[in-house]
């Protein structure tokens, strides 16, 4: 964030819950998440639950760094993560892992780098995968768009562009690259 720009910050919460305590772990995470609505900036809230108990992973996600420390910092959730931590008493510290902006694409279920990778790598592996990418659907979409606004045709393209980055391009690579992207 060092040119001024505001970048989303995403924190994955892990947290494991034995079947007989699930009820009651659903019952504060429902606190939990109600709670985070209601701060500035929040974006969402997603949640992964296992069947019968098992690993939960919870994905927040806040508009920038400012309004995500807020909510990390309040009293509120303070609160709610005691009573959970107390609900489960099994001593483990949930895991906790934060992404800014971009970063959130080069974190795969077998690669969670420490540090994020350098920008200049996320950048090269960004282009390098979104330019042919976006330039088959401009040539693929030009026969169903061809007569349509630039900013329509472009929203279309950029709308199924980007959830194919985000879901199957990306964690390709980063698993495929993960290696040179640790250097």
């Amino acid at each position: 964030m060092t040119d001024g720009t505001v970048e989303p910050v995403s924190t994955i919460v892990s947290r494991t819950v034995p079947a007989a305590k699930a009820v009651e772990f659903e019952q504060l995470l429902h606190e939990v998440i109600t709670a985070a609505r209601e701060y500035e900036g929040h974006l969402g809230v997603d949640v992964l639950r296992p069947e019968a108990g098992g690993v939960y992973q919870i994905v927040f996600r806040y508009r920038g760094r400012p309004e995500y420390e807020a909510w990390m910092a309040s009293d509120q959730r303070r609160r709610l993560v005691t009573q959970i931590d107390e609900l489960l008493d099994d001593g483990r510290s949930p895991k906790v892992r934060t992404v800014d902006g971009w970063e959130g694409w080069f974190v795969s279920s077998d690669y969670a780098p420490p540090v994020p990778p350098r920008r200049w790598k996320m950048a090269l592996i960004t282009i390098a995968a979104l330019y042919p990418i976006a330039l088959a659907m401009i040539l693929v979409l030009r026969a169903l768009t061809g007569g349509w606004p630039l900013p329509l045709a472009l929203l279309l393209t950029m709308g199924l562009t980007i959830p194919l980055m985000t879901w199957v391009i990306m964690p390709q690579l980063t698993v495929r690259l993960g290696r040179w992207l640790r250097r």
